[in-house]
């Protein structure tokens, strides 16, 4: 008698190939959304916590602290209309042995030491109406450059997005990540699609 050929019909490797395709194309956009959805998280939390560094430090070290927007880790970009690729947080005082530090000027200047700095992924835009927050002693944002009209009134805000743009991601709540820092110096951060959108003015 003959023996049996291992192996598989025609049929049967149809029907696998079939199954894998409905399975890829129902894993794949969850994965990339899974993957999306943790660099923007990364990115938001990276720069809300920051933010409370500067203002912690501001605090702590009795001078002002600085955080900007930069292109190169060791310097300011002023430039409203240069991209957000990144951002420092130093300590905004040129000469920290003074009596009284009131430099604060949010440049970078010889012997101002930076606390941190950190790159953030080309895949994620920002939209921010300020690129300078410098926080005081006091814990409180400077409003010199742009005094706020109200108390409580914002000094800045900033959306943070990628491709998806503002709209509504697992959970419910929107893909983008929209944060505002109080004239009390204190950042929030939100998920809210009307509410980036509203308030916020949306995605750049």
């Amino acid at each position: 008698m003959k023996a049996k050929q291992p192996g598989f019909t025609l049929v049967e490797l149809m029907f696998v190939l079939t199954v894998a395709a409905i399975l890829l194309s129902i894993g794949i956009p969850g994965f990339r959304d899974f993957v999306r959805n943790s660099r923007m998280t990364t990115a938001a939390n990276d720069l809300l916590a920051d933010y409370n560094l500067a203002r912690s430090e501001a605090v702590k070290r009795r001078v002002p602290v600085t955080l900007c927007k930069s292109d190169d880790g060791a310097a300011c970009d002023d430039d409203p209309d240069t991209a957000f690729v990144g951002w420092i947080v130093f300590v905004d005082d040129a000469d920290p042995t003074a009596a009284a530090a009131t430099d604060g000027d949010g440049a970078v200047d010889a012997g101002e030491d930076i606390l941190r700095g950190r790159e953030l992924l080309d895949t994620i835009d920002v939209s921010a109406d300020g690129v300078v927050t410098t926080f005081l002693p006091s814990g409180f944002p400077d409003d010199t450059p742009g005094p706020v009209a109200t108390p409580l009134a914002p000094l800045i805000e900033v959306v943070l997005c990628d491709a998806r743009g503002n709209v509504v991601s697992a959970g419910g709540v929107s893909a983008a990540r929209g944060m505002r820092i109080s004239a009390t110096g204190r950042p929030t951060l939100s998920r809210d699609v009307d509410y980036i959108d509203d308030v916020l003015g949306g995605c750049p």
